[in-house]
């Protein structure tokens, strides 16, 4: 990490966190946010997810892409080595913290409940959904004839959850539990975060 940036995101893999937790889920890979404070969130996120881990870490962490830089490399950010024992290390942090643990199977049932369910894992999870760009066409021409029918809702497009979700997935934002799916928990490292 260099002065001007503020936290190293170090992206482990499913079977990594596996060595410090034997029941982690399959597909659900971590994200260390080590700040410059010394602080450390930890952010559960899917493996099909990690092309867009980015944007979600910078929108959780609220710091723009200059001021981060990631271990693996990721496209368009910076990165740094990362040593064997600053490994060691991490892993010993992320293995001092059972709640992560819960937070990491939390998601992946959520996450497969609403994959089954035809839902946008993004909405029942509680997290900022993705918009994708719009493609663009020529402009229609205009009719002059009778109005159409207004076109029926679809439920899935307007962001609106199904009334069959279960009572805990239709919870509103303030009242769910760790909608953001970062951990509450702030351990210090002040050690291995001040080496960068």
């Amino acid at each position: 990490m260099t002065n001007s940036q503020s936290a190293l995101i170090v992206l482990i893999d499913a079977e990594d966190v596996r060595h410090a937790f034997a029941s982690w889920p399959d597909e659900i890979c971590l994200a260390a946010c080590l700040m410059r404070d010394g602080d450390c969130n930890m952010v559960v996120f899917r493996r099909d997810e990690r092309p867009h881990i980015a944007e979600r870490i910078m929108d959780v962490l609220r710091l723009a892409a200059r001021d981060i830089c990631f271990v693996p490399q990721v496209p368009g950010f910076e990165t740094r080595s990362f040593r064997y024992s600053d490994e060691r290390r991490l892993m010993a942090l992320v293995a001092s913290d059972p709640t992560v643990l819960d937070e990491a199977i939390d998601y992946a049932v959520n996450y497969t409940y609403a994959l089954e369910e035809g839902l946008d894992p993004a909405l029942v999870l509680g997290l900022k959904p993705r918009v994708p760009a719009a493609p663009v066409s020529a402009p229609k021409p205009v009719q002059h004839s009778t109005p159409a029918p207004a076109p029926a809702v679809d439920r899935k497009s307007t962001g609106e959850l199904s009334p069959l979700l279960p009572e805990f997935l239709r919870r509103s934002a303030e009242q769910a539990r760790r909608p953001r799916f970062v951990s509450v928990r702030k351990p210090k490292l002040a050690v291995l975060a001040a080496q960068y």
